[in-house]
């Protein structure tokens, strides 16, 4: 093949030669091919990336169309079929599902449930209408001083509170959903109308009675009265001298000498279950939703007007605490906190559109093209539908959850990578010497060289992200799978849908609009040098052979984007040469700029000079003129800064911050506090935080705890993981007998057992592990049972034989009606016999408030174990396989345990997989070790350095899933920069060459991919949950410590300790050739 002599040709502004620019070597005598060549009329083998760019470059349209509507059909199915849709929350989703405090809960649940039916077989109904109180729609409010040293319990802060109540109290429906008091039980009970609502204002407003000659007569504190109580102070030491019953309107600082309280509550209580349903436990987001619709959202509005709040501009409301004469007013029902959540979460996933935009709009940018941003784009946005069709018509994965849309958050920074590399290699592609400036060559060399680098990264983040699908916790898993699946889908339609594309850009988008025209190829017509014609067969070029009168041949060469007409190919000419019959034969750089050839010192017009004096080399001089700045500024000024002396201050540096960031992640540990999911001011938040600061009392609500004999877990060997609702069948334990007298009085004495119980776990309150102790509540249907037997003239324990019935007969009695979830019976059998008592419960309120974190609760818990396993040793035959639940509150502990466990081994597991994968890619042992050095330290210094130290936080939620999330995000560059380093030339000997080569190729991507990351990562800092906050400060750390430890510990680390192409001991590619050879051999 010819070559352009323009490319090599001396010129008098050819830039100074320095070692760094010998891009090739010169040879005395006759051209030698070698022996595996091909021949000038024999085409070069193509693998089938070749081929298939080829297959564009003849028929664009096709490749182009196959693959946009292949991509544009399964996103339709993917919206036709719904598949999209994300699943509603589900208290069940974030549960270990293979996990005995699991099976132990479901089990309780589901023999729950399962009584719930049978209940009906026997007279009466078991829970009356609004009977209990409703968790999720009781309103609760908070009142607090603004002013240091001021009470709340003053006159005026006092009319406040009665004003918000009156407003409150005033709003119909209020009559409709209140929590109803009963006289009587069963059928015979009658309503006594609303519970009166626990607020201090009951002993403010007192309605006083007074006899004709003005006496009181009678004093009732229920709020109702006309005037406020002339002695405050009184009313304030009544609370202090009854903790357990009125201490709920005290705060945990308070002074009894000076009376001083800064903070009040109080609640106005919703009954459960409303009319049309069973129980209050069950469709408890329904009977909310029925409450909000009857009172809570006229409240909410209410509230609002009073205090002028309004939401801005995708925010909400409740950013900003109201106040009014130095309080400070907050209020709090499950139910609105829940609706603005969602409210929250539709305004923040709004921001993934400006997201997107942005990093559209960068992209166009940097690339110069609104083409390949839009095509680059649509990739991205197409990657999510796509994968949604794959993981859930594929891999038959159900689940789609909300944790799942941060991966679009994600994949716009790698798929932006994507798009970079590419690019870079097809701008770089215009000035490489051994490509012809046609269009097929172009495309073929950028397609090899990006996709060589893309599937290394790809492959690599892909890894990471499987290993968060090993993770128990169900939506870490799925978020896992799918963020894999988009990985992979960006890696091959970038392979895919680039080729084409760029075909039919260059044959009708570049000639009907200049300005489309990807910045810095030159206009139509103009001279390209360093380029090389079209070749006959249009097939892809890789070699040169250079004779010495070529070297001042100036052929005229097409632009790429003027024509896509093949030119002629010139036949093939001996020349002799001149001077003794010299032949230069010319080893081209892969990524050689166009350079001009020269001696040493010399213009190149002197032949005698192409020689150098002791290696024969000839040196070749880069026109660094054509580098674009941040190539230019990667290959000198930095180039010369990461191997100057300086390099082992850098190393030093880094391996000091890699060990002070691993001592600081070391430290990290579960937070000892609720996790906080909104700002600060926000007035959930708010109300959260403050409810840790009041004084305990008998209405704070706390871990109920349940004890049952007769179950033995779950069976989930038929459940799908993916679907949360399912929760297996459940399991009966086979030798539970309670109808022996000696299991009677074990199960009786068993109550006395857990309210003498201690606790000196943080978490248990008074020291005991039953809330009040021995004066705890407990409900005991055994004792309970033993009176009725009593009262009856009846013996307890009962006959073997008779036990049976009369618990079941003492069950339909209105003395044991409230227990019928307590004991479980089968149902009615239609001969009237008594059915089968499957499983026995105890209930007790613990000394754990609700809720509480895995730390505090994991003690307790404990010890609750210790406590039942103690009964199981001293019980019967029969009674002897008890276990506790404390039902979300066990479970959730699990789950974070769990995540903080997974964070561990998921970043093990991604260092040894990114470890493999480097090695493997770069078939060397250094380069990969130093890249997953890089890798650790971008690791360690985002969560020690970043989490720990700056930011203060624990371990929680959002950190434990980025921590192993982002892993993903640390790899690409390092992993760029390691392969070009290794791929380099073979005459490239030197570390600095290697490096310096390294840096000029990949910087420019590298730096593109991180200000792209960046920008769509911090789109989230405006978001309102604090979750989304704490990911945009785990990517852009992430991506901000990648890039430094990527360009100035890695560049440093190569240029001191990389491998050379000569290293016998770190080079794996004999290894890899051997068992290639061997592979082939035996086929």
């Amino acid at each position: 093949m010819g070559n352009d002599g323009g490319a090599l040709a001396s010129t008098p502004e050819d830039a100074e030669v320095d070692a760094g620019d010998v891009i090739g070597e010169v040879e005395r005598g006759d051209v030698e091919q070698p022996k595996d060549a091909p021949s000038r009329d024999e085409r070069p083998s193509m693998g089938w990336l070749a081929r298939y760019c080829r297959h564009c470059k003849r028929n664009p349209w096709t490749g182009f169309l196959s693959v946009f509507f292949t991509v544009l059909v399964m996103a339709v199915v993917v919206g036709a079929l719904g598949l999209a849709g994300f699943d509603t929350e589900n208290d069940k989703e974030w549960v270990i599902l293979d996990d005995e405090v699991t099976s132990r809960t479901d089990a309780a649940e589901a023999a729950l449930k399962l009584r719930d039916r049978s209940i009906g077989k026997v007279a009466g109904a078991a829970i009356l209408p609004r009977e209990k109180e409703s968790e999720g729609a009781t309103l609760m409010f908070q009142f607090e001083s603004k002013v240091d040293g001021v009470s709340v319990f003053n006159r005026e802060s006092i009319l406040l509170m009665k004003e918000i109540s009156d407003l409150v109290l005033a709003t119909p429906g209020y009559a409709d959903v209140c929590q109803l008091a009963y006289d009587g039980e069963g059928e015979n009970a009658t309503s006594l109308g609303c519970v009166p609502p626990v607020s201090p204002l009951n002993y403010f407003f007192p309605t006083v009675t007074r006899h004709a000659n003005g006496t009181v007569a009678n004093v009732t504190n229920d709020g109702k009265g006309a005037d406020l109580v002339t002695d405050i102070d009184a009313v304030v030491r009544s609370f202090d001298a009854d903790r357990r019953g009125l201490g709920y309107f005290l705060d945990g600082g308070f002074d009894p000498q000076t009376l001083h309280n800064r903070m009040t509550r109080l609640k106005y209580p919703v009954g459960a279950p409303l009319r049309g349903f069973a129980d209050n436990s069950r469709d408890e987001e329904k009977q909310d939703k029925k409450v909000g619709k009857l009172w809570l959202d006229a409240v909410e509005k209410a509230l609002f007007e009073r205090f002028g709040m309004s939401a801005g501009f995708l925010s909400s409301p409740y950013l900003g605490i109201p106040s009014e004469r130095d309080v400070e007013v907050r209020w709090y029902a499950a139910y609105l906190r829940r609706r603005d959540s969602q409210r929250i979460i539709n305004y923040d996933l709004a921001w993934a559109f400006a997201s997107i935009l942005s990093v559209w709009g960068y992209m166009a940018f940097s690339t110069g093209s609104v083409f390949i941003a839009s095509l680059g784009m649509f990739e991205i946005l197409m990657s999510l539908p796509v994968s949604i069709f794959i993981y859930k018509l594929v891999f038959r994965i159900a689940y789609l959850g909300n944790i799942q849309v941060l991966s679009i958050f994600i994949v716009l920074g790698i798929g932006a990578d994507d798009v970079f590399v590419f690019y870079d290699a097809f701008k770089q592609s215009a000035l490489v010497p051994h490509v012809q400036d046609n269009i097929l060559d172009r495309v073929t060399y950028t397609a090899e060289r990006a996709s060589k680098a893309i599937s290394v990264t790809s492959f690599t983040t892909m890894m990471a992200f499987l290993a968060t699908a090993m993770s128990k916790v169900m939506p870490i898993s799925a978020f896992g799978i799918l963020s894999a699946t988009m990985v992979f889908f960006l890696f091959v339609v970038n392979v895919a849908f680039f080729p084409p594309a760029l075909m039919l850009y260059d044959r009708y988008v570049g000639k009907m609009c200049s300005c489309a025209r990807l910045v810095g190829d030159k206009a139509a017509n103009a001279e390209v040098r360093g380029s090389k014609p079209a070749s006959a067969d249009e097939s892809p070029t890789s070699t040169a052979t250079l004779r010495a009168p070529a070297l001042n041949d100036t052929a005229r060469r097409v632009h790429a984007w003027e024509s896509s007409e093949k030119p002629r190919a010139s036949a093939p000419t001996r020349t002799k040469p001149a001077n003794g019959g010299r032949v230069r034969r010319v080893t081209v750089n892969p990524f050689a700029l166009r350079g001009s050839y020269a001696a040493d010192g010399g213009d190149g017009g002197d032949d005698s000079s192409i020689d150098d004096a002791e290696s024969g080399t000839k040196n070749f001089a880069m026109d660094k003129k054509r580098l674009r700045p941040v190539e230019w500024f990667y290959r000198e000024p930095f180039f010369r800064f990461v191997t100057s002396p300086a390099r082992y201050a850098i190393l030093v540096a880094f391996v000091a911050l890699l060990l002070y960031g691993a001592w600081g992640a070391n430290k990290l540990e579960p937070p000892a506090q609720q996790e906080q999911w909104y700002p600060s001011d926000h007035m959930m938040q708010a109300f959260a935080k403050k409810r840790e600061g009041f004084a305990s009392s008998d209405e704070d609500r706390v871990v109920v705890v349940d004890v049952f004999w007769g179950l033995d877990g779950m069976d989930i060997s038929r459940v799908n993981r993916w679907k949360p609702a399912e929760r297996g069948e459940l399991r009966l334990t086979r030798t539970f007998d309670a109808s022996s007298p000696e299991a009677q009085t074990h199960l009786a004495g068993a109550c006395d057992r857990l309210a003498a119980a201690t606790c000196d776990a943080p978490g248990c309150e008074g020291g005991t592990l039953l809330r009040n102790g021995a004066a705890a509540r407990v409900v005991c249907p055994m004792r309970d049972f033993a009176k009725y037997q009593s009262a009856t003239n009846r013996t307890f324990p009962a006959a073997k034989e008779s036990f049976a019935s009369e618990m079941y007969e003492f069950l339909s009695t209105k003395h044991g009606k409230f227990l019928r979830k307590h004991v479980g019976f089968e149902a009615a059998n239609a001969d009237g016999s008594v059915p089968k008592m499957f499983y026995y419960r105890v209930s007790a309120d613990s000394s754990l408030k609700y809720p509480a974190v895995a730390r505090t609760a994991r003690p307790v818990f404990e010890r609750w174990e210790s406590v039942v396993d103690a009964i199981n040793a001293e019980a019967p035959v029969g009674v002897n396989r008890a276990f506790s639940t404390g039902y979300w509150s066990w479970t959730w502990m699990k789950t974070q345990e769990a995540l903080v466990q997974n964070t561990v081994q998921g970043l093990l597991l991604c260092f040894v997989m990114a470890f493999v994968v480097l090695v493997v890619s770069t078939a060397d042992l250094r380069a990969g070790f130093l890249a997953t050095v890089a890798i650790a330290g971008t690791v360690t210094t985002v969560m020690g350095v970043g989490v720990h130290a700056i930011m203060g936080w624990d371990l929680g939620i959002g950190e434990s899933i980025a921590a192993v999330i982002l892993i993903g995000l640390s790899v690409d560059y390092c992993v760029h920069l390691a392969n070009a380093y290794v791929e380099a030339p073979a005459w490239m000997t030197t570390r600095e060459r290697r490096t310096q080569h390294a840096l000029m190729i990949m910087g420019i991507s590298i730096t593109a991919s991180a200000v792209t990351t960046v920008i769509s990562g911090s789109i989230l800092w405006l978001c309102i949950l604090k979750f989304f906050s704490k990911f945009a400060f785990l990517i852009t750390a992430t991506i901000a410590s990648s890039f430094l430890w990527s360009v100035f510990f890695l560049p440093a680390a190569l240029v001191t300790f990389g491998p050379l192409p000569d290293d016998k001991w770190s080079n794996l590619k004999p290894l890899f050739n051997a068992i290639a050879a061997r592979c082939v051999g035996r086929r």
